[in-house]
């Protein structure tokens, strides 16, 4: 078990990103950071791995408010244990072959590299379905919108009407 503790700069280091960006992303994505008893932040070999796992997902295309639903499944953690037990698994064009792996470890990452794209799929596209819902709504607030306005100047073009009815019999 590594009981290694790292700065910001040493962290961000590590993970090749600015000291800033990881103080976004646990606001974000409401990530618990430990602190020394100064309040100085202080990362683990778990928080490095999680980060690593993040910026995987980021790398991939998915938004921040996605990923902040998939952190219970990143982050679970056996008791008292600084390892992920879920790391993210390569693309299949980087997994490495390894020619000490069994036939059914190879097939086993398969399906579970298989798994992994089609969760990342449908992901994607739900993604693109709470926009297209969203543009589809957009529009019919415009439609309505539209509506209200043409309704007010007809309801003003009567009452100018009305009111020029009233001067001419005055007259």
């Amino acid at each position: 078990m590594d009981h290694s503790r790292y700065t910001i700069s040493q962290a961000a280091e590590m993970l090749e990103v600015k000291d800033s960006v990881l103080r976004y992303w646990e606001d974000e994505l409401d990530l618990r950071v430990h602190r020394n008893g100064q309040g100085h932040r202080y990362y683990t070999g778990y928080d490095i791995q999680l980060f690593m796992n993040i910026k995987e997902l980021k790398r991939r295309g998915l938004q921040l408010r996605t990923i902040r639903g998939e952190i219970p499944q990143i982050a679970m953690k056996a008791p008292g244990s600084t390892e992920s037990k879920i790391k993210l698994l390569p693309m299949k064009e980087e997994a490495p072959e390894n020619p000490k792996t069994t036939d059914a470890e190879n097939a086993c990452m398969d399906r579970m590299c298989a798994f992994h794209e089609i969760l990342e799929r449908l992901i994607r596209e739900e993604l693109k379905s709470k926009e297209e819902g969203e543009k589809r709504f957009r529009s019919l607030d415009q439609t309505i919108r539209r509506h209200q306005i043409a309704r007010r100047e007809a309801a003003a073009s009567m009452e100018n009407k009305k009111n020029y009815r009233k001067s001419r019999k005055k007259r």
